[in-house]
């Protein structure tokens, strides 16, 4: 029977020259060798500015029908924050948790608050008017001729059916 290599004397397999001697350092990398290639571990070191971009994200969200402009702020920053953690996270060999997730969140936030300002641009004078009416309004059929002579035109500016915002309550 004829022996593999490595089979025999203890089943040790042949030694193999690498060319350097135990402890010797001048190699690449130290006696370890290079250090792994792709992403850190996961419970590795971590760049905490991903975090801030999650609540940037976030914050650009929670606002952007309410208040846009700060939303459109909140949105970029979110995108600047988040893309800059990830640049200095990949640099550094670290993690970034919450970076994704908040360019996401501030994208998404970013694309409401340019709807919602698009909305207000255009029902804008609509909406002055129908403010200033109802602050004229004395009765309750000066407020019903107010909403009367706005909410069409609202309706028609937004190509909603007609009546479908007559059980709203506007400010």
């Amino acid at each position: 029977m004829s022996e593999q290599p490595g089979q025999g004397d203890g089943g040790t397999a042949p030694r193999q020259d690498t060319g350097r001697t135990p402890g010797d350092d001048t190699a690449p990398g130290g006696p370890a060798g290079p250090p792994p290639a792709g992403r850190p571990p996961a419970n590795g070191p971590e760049d905490r500015t991903g975090w801030r971009a999650l609540w940037l994200g976030v914050g650009a969200l929670a606002l952007a029908w309410p208040l846009f402009p700060l939303a459109l702020v909140l949105g970029v920053a979110s995108l600047v924050v988040g893309v800059k953690a990830q640049r200095r996270a990949r640099r550094h060999n670290v993690l970034a948790p919450g970076a994704g997730p908040g360019m996401v969140l501030g994208a998404v936030g970013l694309a409401m608050a340019v709807a919602a300002a698009a909305v207000s641009v255009l029902i804008g004078p609509e909406m002055n008017g129908y403010t200033k009416c109802m602050d004229t309004a004395n009765t309750k059929i000066d407020e019903d001729a107010c909403r009367d002579k706005y909410i069409p035109r609202i309706e028609e500016k937004l190509n909603l059916p007609k009546g479908s915002m007559s059980g709203t309550v506007l400010p």
